[in-house]
């Protein structure tokens, strides 16, 4: 049941992104996507406890804190709980980092392409400008001389 509301709120964020102009193509926040497809993993996965740590983890990222935290919190479980695997919990916050981290890189490639789209989009529209200048002169010079 979980994994149908974690589905509503993909959905949402989807529908909810900036659309693209003359296209069907919308633009998302990829951190948040990428937060709601862990939550999905970890409650398909079946992580019993733990899932529910890292989730949690994840939200609290989101509002600023680290994935120490997590880490503190499943230590914290593992002390209580030793049926936990240390070592797969362990993984498992290596994996979320990772994850973070590779994010975080797609997010500043990301960006730089943006920022050179812009600029040839830019340096394009400014020699649309100029044509469409030097065509209206020409017309009013032509105007002039009839």
């Amino acid at each position: 049941m979980e994994v149908l509301g974690l589905l509503d709120v993909l959905e949402s964020k989807i529908l909810d992104g900036t659309k693209i102009p003359f296209s069907k193509r919308v633009i998302i926040d990829e951190e948040d996507i990428l937060s709601i497809i862990d939550k999905v993993r970890l409650v398909i996965q079946g992580g019993g406890g733990f899932a529910k740590v890292a989730i949690s983890a994840v939200a609290n990222e989101e509002q600023g804190v680290t994935i120490s935290a997590a880490q503190a919190k499943s230590a914290t479980m593992v002390r209580e709980n030793p049926q936990i695997r240390t070592q797969d919990d362990a993984k498992s916050v290596e994996v979320l980092q990772q994850a973070y981290q590779m994010a975080k890189e797609i997010r500043e490639g990301a960006d730089r392409y943006a920022d050179e789209v812009l600029a040839n989009i830019e340096a394009t529209t400014t020699r649309i400008l100029r044509s469409i200048k030097a065509g209206r002169e020409r017309l009013g010079q032509k105007n002039e001389e009839e």
